[in-house]
């Protein structure tokens, strides 16, 4: 299946070939061996007659020294050969410690059930129940806890979006680390984020996430389609507020996308859930002409930060007053430059004082009064 299992046949054909020269080496001797003859002086190897000078410096000896030029001759060609072919033995057994690991990491996701939530094909296309609290600093409601459904991201675009400059497994850890701590509405699921999975269990699931990753064309092209359908689906919106909602929304404005009803605790009654104002903050900030003209003076630089998400711990934005980590993702590999100018235009055109209220449409079904006793 891989290169390891060329050069292992080839040492256990050698080593076959070593036993058995050995074992007819040890037979041949017990067959040519005397009995005893008496004393050991009449067995001793120098008490008997032996080749004189002329055959020992002779035939013999030439066979001999062709005997060790032979030997010489497999040594010189047999060790440059294995060690030229020792870096596909190790890229066999590389690639093979990954297909194992991948194939774990799959059977670990299937589990957990991660593709409930990020659609069986990994686009991201399902909407999965979570618990959602649906309060937030914008609503004038007390905060309470609702089961809705929610719309996970896709995985097989998700090192198009972190870990952008990774070339390897060992390269990952922006994907590591939203595994292990969560992010957004998706549980830690390492111990060190307080879950239940240590570091093995971690791995192979970057190992599978790795192996179903899309090249950036493939990426780039689902990108699209999916804004060519929003389009068509609703003309009356612009390129910016399609990409935005497609992209960004989930992350920065609050109940993003709301879909459906939602039952509230102790079946008390239903609940509409309805996305708040766009861009007025939820996972991440709210995004705003204000904000935005205050934290990116100019687009160019809002331009480039959404293009290669925020690094861990590097200031960015006017006076470093924020710090990146792995929260923000980079969208360059995904959209075109002029796709990404376009969603800056239109998150700076948002205005302020409509992110200031978020409205809710109640449905709960108020129970009928009790009718009074006539008697």
């Amino acid at each position: 299946m891989y290169a390891v299992t060329t050069e292992r046949s080839i040492a256990m054909a050698l080593l076959a070939i070593t036993v058995v020269g050995w074992a007819i080496y040890v037979f041949v001797n017990i067959r040519q061996s005397k009995k005893e003859l008496g004393s050991e002086i009449e067995l001793a190897p120098n008490r008997g007659s032996l080749p004189d000078d002329n055959e020992l410096e002779g035939s013999r000896l030439e066979k001999v020294q062709a005997f060790g030029v032979l030997m010489l001759l497999i040594i010189a060609l047999v060790l440059p050969i294995y060690w030229l072919r020792e870096g596909g033995r190790r890229s066999g057994a590389e690639v093979g410690f990954a297909e194992r690991a991948a194939d774990r990491g799959e059977g670990r996701a299937e589990e957990l059930g991660c593709l409930e939530c990020h659609g069986a094909d990994m686009g991201g296309a399902n909407f999965a129940p979570i618990t959602l609290d649906i309060g937030n600093q914008f609503s004038d409601r007390d905060s309470f806890i609702v089961n809705t459904s929610w719309r996970g991201p896709a995985l097989n675009t998700v090192f198009q979006r972190f870990d952008t400059g990774a070339s390897a497994l060992d390269e990952v850890e922006e994907v590591r680390n939203i595994l292990v701590f969560g992010r957004g509405v998706m549980p830690a699921w390492g111990l060190d984020g307080g879950g239940p999975l240590n570091d093995q269990a971690i791995d192979d699931l970057v190992a599978w996430l790795w192996r179903e990753r899309l090249t950036d064309e493939e990426a780039t092209a689902r990108a699209l389609s999916a804004k060519e359908t929003a389009m068509a689906a609703e003309p009356d919106k612009s390129e910016g507020q399609v990409l935005f909602e497609l992209h960004c929304a989930r992350c920065h404005t609050p109940r993003w996308p709301g879909r459906g009803d939602a039952q509230l605790p102790n079946d008390s009654g239903l609940i509409e859930v309805l996305p708040g104002p766009p861009g007025s903050g939820r996972y991440g900030p709210a995004l705003n002409s204000v904000g935005l003209h205050r934290l990116f003076a100019d687009p160019e630089d809002q331009i480039a930060f959404i293009a290669n998400g925020a690094a861990d711990n590097v200031p960015y934005g006017d006076q470093n007053t924020r710090l990146g980590n792995y929260g923000m993702p980079g969208f360059g590999k995904i959209l075109t430059e002029d796709e990404i100018r376009a969603i800056v235009d239109y998150e700076r055109s948002l205005d302020p004082d409509e992110q200031s209220t978020v409205e809710f449409a109640e449905l709960f079904t108020e129970p009928a009064p009790a009718e009074e006793d006539g008697s």
